[in-house]
């Protein structure tokens, strides 16, 4: 029997890890903020975080 959306990921254990360990992230992040009722609050203080850090960074290799 075909499955025809059956995709072979040839995936090692750890990417396999990994990949779970990122999605059960991603949901419990999703939970919090949408418990919260703040999902793009939560959205815009990472993109915030984000360039708060890059902006530092880009500060150091300029010196």
């Amino acid at each position: 029997m075909t499955f025809p959306f059956a995709i072979a990921l040839n995936m090692s254990p750890a990417g396999w890890f990994a990949t779970c360990i990122s999605a059960i992230g991603f949901l419990v992040m999703f939970s919090i903020a949408s418990a919260k009722g703040d999902y793009p609050g939560l959205v815009r203080a990472t993109l915030q975080n984000d360039y708060n850090k890059r902006k530092k960074m880009n500060k150091k290799t300029k010196n």
